[in-house]
């Protein structure tokens, strides 16, 4: 088994369930709140460890409740915890999420701790890469604190798995995007990063070769209901889902990368990877919230078995 470290943010999101989400200046009542934890790094960490990982977190933290709330969230999880950084007088993220009852979602972020890790801090922890074997990394920290974390994991010849949300509005340059192994972005982070409008399955796939023409080796677009568009055996193939009851999708992009990453460290091959993943993410997003909604191992072998009989 190897073993994953994960980077990103982590946060707690609040989350208002209504009929729509309401348009600029109006206000739609409800009284479905709940609070999860959640940031796509944390919740991508919670997935991998979930999902059979052998996972560590590092990022930064305050001192206020929220920030002990996710710290203990994780380590329920089986997420170690002991390197990351706690700063007095500063709070946890927060993320503000309406879902709508077909369950698409809007949200609002505010990164709090995890904003105030440096570069030169990471520079002084590098230890916690030791004994690591995959860099499993969200842009929702500063794109040159991501880079760094990068150049580092290369340094110790580690497997780098980028999720690039939300995609920077500067090109990453060609130097980091030659040391990521997996990428994944959705639709609108492809097209970002490309310049390619992705409307269909075709433009999908041209963004594909797009992004592997600007250093990422082995791209993965997520298209959500419609699939994933990816390299198999070096030609671009579209890998559908199957059809499922949708509840709310907040996390599904993060568990499948979760999922996608486990499978990853337990030595299952690429395309053993993502089918895992898929499974993952399919059962993820008949269920409400981000960590809660993620499922165990055993569940997602079983759905997996059940599939193949």
């Amino acid at each position: 088994m190897k073993k994953i470290l994960c980077m990103g943010s982590i946060n707690m999101d609040l989350v208002m369930y209504a009929n729509r989400i309401p348009s600029p200046g109006e206000t739609v009542v409800t009284d479905n709140f709940q609070t999860f934890p959640g940031g796509k790094g944390g919740n991508q960490a919670v997935a991998a460890a979930k999902l059979g990982g052998n996972v560590k977190y590092f990022t930064k933290l305050g001192d206020d409740s929220f920030s002990q709330q996710l710290k203990h969230e994780q380590i329920s999880h089986g997420v170690c915890m002991d390197d990351v950084i706690y700063e007095k007088g500063k709070t946890a993220g927060i993320a503000m999420i309406m879902v709508d009852d077909r369950g698409q979602n809007s949200i609002l972020f505010t990164p709090g701790a995890n904003a105030d890790l440096s570069t030169a801090e990471l520079r002084n922890h590098t230890f916690v890469f030791e004994g690591c074997d995959i860099l499993q990394i969200t842009m929702e920290i500063h794109p040159n604190l991501v880079y760094e974390a990068i150049r580092i994991a290369k340094e110790k010849e580690m497997t780098v798995v980028l999720d690039p949300a939300p995609a920077p509005s500067n090109m990453i340059p060609q130097e980091i995007t030659q040391q990521v192994d997996y990428v994944k972005p959705n639709e609108t982070e492809a097209e970002i990063l490309t310049g390619v409008h992705i409307n269909d399955i075709e433009s999908a796939k041209k963004a594909l070769f797009a992004l592997n023409s600007i250093g990422f080796k082995h791209p993965i677009i997520s298209l959500g209901e419609s699939g994933i568009v990816t390299f198999i055996d070096g030609k671009p193939v579209l890998q559908e889902v199957e059809e499922v009851s949708v509840v709310d999708t907040t996390a599904a992009g993060d568990i499948f990368l979760g999922g996608f990453v486990a499978a990853m460290a337990r030595g299952e091959t690429f395309k053993e990877g993502i089918r895992f993943a898929q499974k993952a993410a399919a059962i993820s997003v008949t269920r409400k919230g981000a960590q809660s909604s993620i499922p165990s191992l055993i569940e997602v072998e079983q759905a997996l078995s059940s599939k193949n009989k």
